[in-house]
């Protein structure tokens, strides 16, 4: 039974650990713009609307060559994990699937060079796409 328990804490320990690694790295790379809170400012937008912006087409890959995400100095695998954790934290809930340091890989060697532009044209296509959420 004690190892039971010991399994159990060091698993609710190290769960712990790693969202306090996002967390660290949301501070350390991302708060700097988007505010500890994610509320953004009047040059960088509030992470309030991820959620609904990884859901749409293309939003997904707008997310990962968004200059800050795609210049990240994080390697791939940490900067997945890291979108996950924003995503679930400030979106309501994790991409599906889950981003994976293949796919980060893949999107940040194409950066946006005009994230505002790719941004206004993801928002526009889903007003007229009949298929997205709301």
């Amino acid at each position: 039974m004690k190892h039971l328990v010991r399994a159990i804490l060091l698993g609710c320990a190290l769960a712990g650990a790693a969202a306090a690694d996002e967390r660290f790295d949301y501070v350390l790379h991302c708060a700097g713009c988007h505010k500890l809170n994610g509320s953004g400012s009047t040059v960088v937008p509030a992470l309030d609307e991820i959620g609904r912006l990884v859901a749409l087409p293309g939003g997904r890959e707008y997310i990962g060559r968004v200059p800050g995400v795609a210049q990240a100095p994080l390697d791939s695998e940490r900067l997945a994990a890291l979108l996950n954790w924003l995503i679930g934290e400030h979106g309501g809930a994790a991409p599906q699937p889950l981003y994976d340091e293949v796919e980060i890989e893949t999107l940040r060697r194409q950066p946006l060079r005009d994230p505002v532009a790719a941004r206004a044209a993801l928002i526009e296509d889903q007003k007229d796409c009949k298929d997205c959420n709301d």
